[in-house]
């Protein structure tokens, strides 16, 4: 009865969604179609492949038995907007296995409760006391680039392989990591520092083990995000998971190793404060409410929690931003060639680490970022939301009944041709045109931070450490891929990953 019970859904269709088509075979039945989807080996990914099937098929796909995607871009405010009376479904309530953060809390009360305890730490106006910290580690990151500089390369030549010296994806996710450890939580991991992200845990039999925290991050995460999607079975799926195949095994073993990452850092925050030393990080509302001096009622597992969402947040998001902004400015020198022209204005030729307040109103640069984001936007897959039960919503003028989970991608928003016109192509300019609500059109659908009260609070650290890392690398470094017509390759799980990036540099000439 069990396994026969989705088709006999599926047919009685009480939702009427057998009219839309399937993501896949299984999307009409079971919510393991989308698990699938997820994790199978492909040379698209997932997001992509959605995009295409949307094209091809229409505005709404039925990519689970209660789950419908869509692909106009009016379909972001509907379910993302301020307004929307949308709310988290239960894949997030799996997400809160160990503990809960505000990217997984589903209750709107008590996610506004903890957003407003944190919310003045992440304001714009820390971006003074933020940024001495990310400048010093962009002036220890120019050290080691400068080591990893060979001679320049001249017109029409292709690098020797011996010369691709600099990964460009694992510097700007070390470099994200590390930023985010040091604002966040007022800690040095010394990554930049040593080129390396090897870092030591405490095991739980009292002995010591160096892990990569990126690969463990990715590791422990890329495995769940094939497996949560069915929240009912999840639990289940996990167990089954870990004694039936090696993979999701050392899969697990990554997720003990990221917490213990997590769990080190902190506690030996808590432990200073414990000591009387007061730190102005984003970790500090959780041990002292600033109004009251009372101890916020937030578990320990919930404040580890926080810094997970913050350290996912800042590699993939912050991190994945840093290299596909350097990626698709190499790919394209007319681009690369106006940033520096704009660079070399505000900064001189003296310059090592570019400061904050000399980079941060730069139109063109920021406009690089934006481009880059809006074409690999981190977040490129669908954040599901449900709609209130007991009356229809309407979606994109589409009547969606009340229960049902709905989603967009940003992947998919952003590229709406009537909003980005040669959606495919890397245009920065396009978000310097003036006039008829250009601008306003784009950010209306622009999903990076995603938008409305679920808005990434930790916007203004990612643009800062955007803004200081490019310019900084842009402004002092030439850049060369192994060839012309070299592609990253990309993975896809919760996240959008960049592959290797392997890069020549060496020193401009001014």
């Amino acid at each position: 009865m069990v396994v026969l019970w989705p088709v006999v859904e599926y047919f009685w269709d009480a939702k009427g969604f057998r009219k839309y088509p399937v993501q896949n075979f299984l999307s009409g039945f079971t919510g393991l179609g989308y698990n699938w989807e997820i994790g199978r080996e492909h040379s698209v990914v997932r997001t992509r492949r959605l995009h295409e099937l949307h094209q091809k098929k229409g505005d709404v796909i039925r990519v689970a038995p209660n789950w419908l995607s869509f692909s106009s871009a009016a379909a972001v405010k509907d379910i993302y907007g301020h307004k929307s009376p949308l709310f988290k479904n239960e894949v997030y309530i799996a997400l809160q296995e160990n503990g809960r953060h505000l990217g997984n809390i589903i209750s709107k009360s008590y996610h506004s409760e903890r957003r407003q305890l944190v919310a003045s730490y992440y304001a714009p106006k820390n971006i003074e006391s933020w940024e001495p910290k990310i400048t010093a580690l962009a002036t220890t990151l120019v050290t080691n680039m400068d080591r990893l500089c060979t001679s320049p390369l001249h017109l029409g030549q292709v690098p020797a392989r011996r010369d691709l010296l600099f990964d460009g994806n694992r510097w700007g996710l070390m470099f994200a990591m590390e930023s985010a450890s040091r604002i966040g939580l007022s800690a040095n991991l010394g990554f930049i520092e040593r080129s390396s992200d090897a870092f030591e845990i405490d095991k739980p039999d009292g002995s010591k083990q160096t892990i990569s925290p990126i690969d463990s991050l990715r590791g422990y995460y890329g495995a769940a995000a094939t497996l949560i999607w069915d929240g009912r079975l999840y639990p289940m799926l996990k167990v089954l998971s870990g004694v039936m195949s090696p993979h999701y095994a050392k899969a697990w073993v990554h997720g003990d190793n990221w917490r213990g990452f997590l769990n080190k850092l902190v506690n030996e925050r808590i432990a200073r404060y414990d000591s009387g030393e007061y730190l102005n990080d984003l970790f500090q509302p959780m041990l002292e409410d600033r109004k009251t001096g009372d101890q916020p009622d937030i578990p320990t597992r919930d404040k580890v929690a926080e810094m997970d969402q913050m350290f996912n947040g800042a590699t993939d998001g912050t991190g994945g931003s840093l290299v596909n902004t350097l990626y698709y400015l190499v790919k394209h020198p007319d681009a690369m060639k106006r940033v520096r022209a704009e660079l070399d204005e505000a900064l001189g030729s003296d310059v090592v680490a570019a400061p904050w307040s000399k980079v941060k109103s730069l139109p063109y640069l920021k406009a690089c970022i934006d481009e880059a984001q809006r074409l690999a936007p981190a977040v490129a897959g669908d954040l599901p939301r449900k709609t209130p039960p007991g009356s229809t919503y309407m979606v994109a003028g589409v009547t969606v009944p009340g229960n049902t989970d709905c989603s967009i991608s940003a992947y998919t928003a952003q590229r709406d041709p009537d909003i980005f016109p040669d959606p495919e192509a890397f245009k920065p300019e396009r978000w310097l045109i003036k006039g008829e609500d250009n601008l306003k059109r784009m950010l209306d659908v622009y999903l990076v931070f995603t938008m409305g009260a679920r808005m990434c609070m930790g916007r203004s650290v990612t643009i800062l450490v955007q803004s200081v890392y490019l310019a900084t690398l842009l402004h002092r470094y030439e850049f060369a891929l192994a060839s012309p017509d070299w592609e990253v390759q990309r993975t896809e799980r919760f996240n959008l990953w960049a592959g290797e990036m392997p890069l020549k540099i060496w020193r401009r000439e001014f």
